[in-house]
């Protein structure tokens, strides 16, 4: 039994250029990346596929995402059946967005239990508090299950200048409030991929699939494959990511390549954002409205 596993892929994310190239916005790279991470699923090699969570950057996508989303998703259920989470930035539901898809497309917008080509899965979307996260998992793990698939922060996960424990921020968990019967957490909500010992139960975080901000410029991104036999066991597989670069000087320019992401403290982007350019780098605009005369690109995706 082979699982694709991925999260956080964030479609529809806007980010707004200088000098971007015509039509080009933030969110074609999210969605090439969504496609890339599916494409062993596109070619038959994997059984199932599980989005831990985050599919839209947004509770109320724009519709170009929606639609892109829509069409790929089709290719892929078309092959193999695809179960979606939602996370945090979809607290809304995926429902409303994806939900006329039709059969093998499995949408999870609340706790539930659901056997899918053979495997029997728990899913708990994102909570706010680890308490009710608990409950939740209680409810649908029962017995027990082949896995558990969640949108959660646990205890030892770590970002850029922080590591989540119990009560920091509310939502985090740990092995108190994790079921027994779980052999094995495919989980989302962190960008960096990582695995956690929670109580002798492996945690996985694939990670985002695109770089979302420049806290996340070094970071590795990609997904997770799992073989499901006497054991579950899994590898991850590396996505190439756009460079993303802070330019707070002119000396820093020196880093800047062709087709980077770059940001600039806005203080100083009238007077660098030129430099950038020249060397081939995208200059991001902040989203205040304070840099009100310079053109900005329009959101666009290309469907499937």
């Amino acid at each position: 039994m082979r699982i694709l596993h991925l999260g956080d892929t964030h479609l529809g994310r806007v980010q707004r250029t200088w000098n971007g190239p015509p039509g080009w916005s933030r969110a074609d790279d999210h969605h090439a990346a969504f496609l890339a991470a599916l494409a062993p699923a596109l070619r038959g090699e994997v059984d199932l596929v599980v989005h831990a969570g985050d599919v839209f950057d947004r509770s109320r996508p724009p519709m170009p995402a929606v639609r892109a989303a829509a069409s790929l998703l089709r290719r892929v259920v078309a092959r193999v059946p695809v179960v979606l989470l939602a996370g945090n930035h979809d607290r809304r539901g995926l429902w409303p967005h994806l939900g006329g898809i039709g059969p093998g497309l499995h949408i999870v917008d609340a706790p539930m239990r659901l056997r899918v080509a053979g495997v029997l899965l728990a899913l708990v979307p994102h909570h706010r508090e680890a308490s009710a996260w608990a409950h939740s998992a209680r409810s649908v793990v029962g017995g027990g299950v082949d896995l558990l698939v969640t949108h959660q922060a646990f205890a030892g996960a770590r970002v850029p200048g922080f590591t989540f424990r119990v009560g920091h921020p509310p939502e985090t968990v740990d092995s108190r409030h994790l079921p027994e019967g779980v052999p094995a957490v495919l989980n989302g909500h962190i960008h960096p991929r990582q695995v956690l010992d929670c109580g002798g139960v492996p945690v996985v975080y694939p990670g985002s699939t695109e770089r979302t901000s420049t806290s996340e410029a070094g970071q590795t991104k990609g997904f997770a494959l799992w073989e499901l036999g006497l054991r579950p066991s899994w590898r991850f597989v590396d996505l190439v990511s756009r460079p993303l670069v802070r330019v707070d000087a002119p000396r820093d320019a020196g880093r800047v390549r062709p087709g980077a992401l770059v940001s600039i403290v806005p203080a100083a982007l009238r007077r660098l954002a030129p430099l950038v350019a020249a060397r081939g780098g995208i200059v991001a605009l902040p989203p205040s409205t304070a840099q009100r005369g310079l053109p900005r690109n329009q959101l666009r995706l290309p469907l499937g």
